[in-house]
């Protein structure tokens, strides 16, 4: 009788605890389903003003594809009293602008960026060349900013009037690439890494077997890397009319004008021609106004943002035959469905399958933005490509950012490939990783035996590779660097020993690689779109952008779990701002591991390329 009231009063408390999880559900349902309607309920009765200026804030870095904002974000977004602009594609972006140039009611366009990340030449000089057509239209371009990191200058450079704070800094530092290097603390706790590689300049293992960088891959790198910051310099000081010693002096210089000044980093920058004026916020805003009024609602100048803008001015679809645009960015990776911030080898098969079957698409462009990645994941997508050629439909590739090694690889057969000047691309080696533990966990006290019926089990985590098992890895890696001399060879129209020449591994800037043979033209995206149509033989052409249906699982995952990256939003929201810098690097080495899903551990991968 007694065990029976108990059970009784137990189910009543467990139906009672449901129902509250239930009530709390509903709660935050009903909460996120608010923040849903907040935040993307545009108010379709907005009428664009007559005259304003079209405000382009950047926020974030400049995506190639656009992310999913979940109603997770937004509530979080709406309940910080956060107002920051989603990020933008780069796409958008130059929609914006080309809309804009032909825009009567938009009279000036106003830069603010200083919620903009760091973001690689290659995408700011796309955006800077849009910022030069609208210029093409006679209405000025304002930048107003109370700082400027080196990115946000590059663009800002751009403006016809660059507006500095009193208090403000414009900060440029140069480019660099630095990476931590565990061999000691591998060695202190034990750990036994386990290289394998191909190529001379393949640098990515390094870190796990040194402590510091190799003379050889400090020569590659600061190849690339001077490229890259002779043609930041170039493109500032035409921008500006000003000497390059303005931009990137001598210590001597820099510290001989500091002092010229007082120490005073704005004034130092209006003397050096690197900005035009100094003002406080209010004074920026009216000297904006001046030109296109002033908003008393809203206490600022007329503006209207861009993603309001483009809410307003939808593009126009053409009805003709179609160069089809695959987007593929990010690390390469072995998966069945898209996830953010990587090229999964289903997904994208999946996409070229699409293009291949569909009669309007005329022919194909590759949009490849990728350090590479899995071997393994980016001979699966080459052979989709490979598929697609078989159909007699041109294919050509545009490199973004970066098009290095796995991006490399999955490019090489294109029948046409353009990469911007400051592109990184190359990097056609191999390597594989693996890490042991037996040595720590012997120090524990802890010992792992046990029989086999071979001599190739039993080898793993915790009981260290056999030499008989390091040369077979060794003869893998060896194996997939031949294939992917073999397939550069073949895409490229190039006898392996010239591959040789430009490969082991060395990253080359794109400007390098058209001298090498590596790719065909340097241009933009809009460029390899004409290329794509031209060789399909189309006059007039429509893009049309390859995507799939997402599956109502997908869609219940995007909505719901969000951005799940919990160590960045702890990065930017709780530790102090003098920590951060050492904290995105830690995190950037996490990321860059946590891409290592090859079935059979190896890999095509650029690491230093990923931060340009």
């Amino acid at each position: 009788m007694w065990s029976a009231i108990k059970w009784v009063f137990r189910t009543l408390a467990r139906v009672l605890n449901a129902i509250r999880l239930f009530i709390t559900a509903l709660f935050l349902l009903g909460i996120i389903a608010f923040a849903v309607l907040l935040f993307s309920g545009e108010d379709e009765a907005t009428i664009l003003p007559e005259k304003a200026a079209l405000t382009l804030e950047i926020a974030g870095p400049i995506l190639e594809q656009a992310a999913i904002t979940s109603p997770k974000q937004l509530a979080e977004k709406w309940f910080s009293g956060d107002n920051t602009p989603a990020p933008m594609t780069l796409s958008q972006i130059k929609e914006a602008l080309n809309n804009a140039r032909h825009d009567d009611r938009i009279e000036a366009l106003v830069l603010q960026l200083h919620n903009m990340s760091e973001s690689s030449i290659t995408k700011l000089d796309e955006v800077g060349g849009a910022i030069e057509q609208f210029k093409t239209s006679g209405k000025p371009v304002y930048a107003i900013g109370d700082n400027y990191s080196q990115g946000q200058y590059y663009l800002a450079a751009h403006a016809d009037e660059i507006l500095l704070n009193p208090a403000g800094a414009v900060t440029l530092q140069g480019l660099g690439v630095y990476r931590l290097h565990y061999k000691a603390a591998f060695e202190r706790f034990n750990i036994t890494p386990h290289v394998f590689r191909v190529g001379t300049y393949k640098s990515f293992v390094e870190p796990y077997l040194r402590n510091d960088m190799s003379e050889e891959s400090r020569q590659d790198t600061q190849l690339w890397l001077g490229q890259l910051w002779q043609h930041y310099q170039n493109n500032v000081a035409t921008l500006r009319d000003i000497p390059s010693d303005h931009i990137s002096p001598s210590k001597a210089q820099l510290l001989q004008r500091f002092a010229a000044v007082n120490g005073n980093p704005a004034q130092y920058a209006l003397e050096q021609g690197l900005v035009d004026r100094l003002a406080n916020r209010y004074q920026m805003q009216a000297a904006i106004a001046e030109l296109v009024g002033w908003n008393s609602q809203t206490k600022q100048y007329m503006s209207i943002d861009t993603s309001t803008y483009l809410n307003h001015t939808p593009s126009t679809t053409k009805s003709a035959p179609a160069v089809g645009l695959i987007t593929a960015s990010g690390a390469i990776m072995t998966a069945d469905t898209a996830t953010p911030n990587s090229m999964n080898d289903a997904h994208i098969s999946k996409l070229i399958e699409q293009a291949r079957h569909d009669d309007n698409i005329q022919s194909l462009v590759l949009r490849v933005d990728s350090p590479g990645g899995s071997a393994f994941a980016a001979e699966q997508i080459r052979n989709s490509l490979l598929r697609f050629k078989e159909s007699g439909k041109p294919l050509v590739v545009s490199m973004g950012s970066t098009a290095a090694s796995g991006g490399y690889w999955i490019a090489a057969d294109a029948d046409k490939i353009y990469a911007a000047p400051t592109t990184l691309t190359g990097s056609i080696g191999v390597f594989g990783l693996f890490l042991t533990f037996e040595d720590a966990l012997k120090k524990l006290g802890l010992n792992t035996d046990g029989v086999g019926t071979t001599d190739f089990v039993g080898a793993g985590l915790t009981t260290g590779l056999p030499d008989h098992a390091k040369q077979m890895i060794q003869m893998s890696v060896e194996n997939i660097y031949q294939q992917f001399v073999t397939l550069v060879a073949q895409g490229r129209d190039m006898s392996p020993e010239q591959v040789e020449q430009v490969a082991q591994g060395h990253v080359w800037t794109g400007e390098m690689a058209k001298e090498l043979g590596l790719v065909d033209e340097l241009g933009n995206l809009d460029d390899a779109l004409a290329a794509a149509a031209e060789l399909a033989n189309l006059g007039e052409f429509s893009v049309k952008e390859v995507t799939l249906p997402m599956s109502a699982k997908e869609k219940l995952l995007a909505q719901f779990m969000g951005d799940s990256n919990v160590l960045s939003h702890w990065i930017t929201t709780v530790l102090p701002t003098a920590l951060r810098p050492a904290a995105e690097q830690i995190q950037q080495e996490a990321n860059t591991l946590s891409q290592f899903n090859d079935v059979h551990g190896q890999y095509v991968l650029c690491v230093p390329c990923q931060a340009f």
